[in-house]
């Protein structure tokens, strides 16, 4: 099943926290609602106490005609929004088909079970392979 059809299936505010060597640690919250078709926004932000607010996202997950997740980000690091694509049908790693400005990225979204989500960005400056920067774990308030 795809990551989008998994969140779609258990959408709300997701409350969580999340490390990472990039961001250090920092308090997750992740706003997953559907869409119209079978797809779902995401707005997911990430604050500290030292920093305040690190990170501040919204993006839009859908399937392609391919088979593939679709997912488009516009974030606060960026002055434009980028476009990822899922490796293969139903996986939940999602990569720049064309990398654009001076990081390749990807994003990784996983339902480990229902009413939990992680989420983690993984980037490199240039060619260089991405390793995961930060990740969050959240859950819906009702999951056990």
């Amino acid at each position: 099943m795809s990551i989008a059809a998994q969140l779609a299936a258990h959408p709300g505010v997701y409350h969580g926290t999340g490390d990472g060597p990039e961001s250090g640690p920092f308090v997750s919250r992740i706003a997953i609602r559907t869409l119209p078709n079978g797809g779902v926004s995401i707005d997911d932000e990430a604050t500290s106490r030292e920093q305040g607010v690190q990170h501040v996202e919204h993006s839009l997950l859908c399937a392609g005609p391919d088979g593939r997740d679709r997912l488009y980000v516009a974030h606060s690091e960026s002055p434009f929004v980028t476009e990822m694509v899922a490796t293969e049908p139903d996986s939940s790693r999602c990569v720049q088909p064309t990398p654009a400005g001076p990081f390749r990225m990807e994003i990784v979204i996983e339902v480990p079970e229902p009413g939990r989500v992680t989420y983690a960005w993984w980037w490199a400056p240039g060619s260089d392979e991405p390793v995961e920067q930060s990740r969050a774990d959240a859950r819906l308030p009702s999951a056990p």
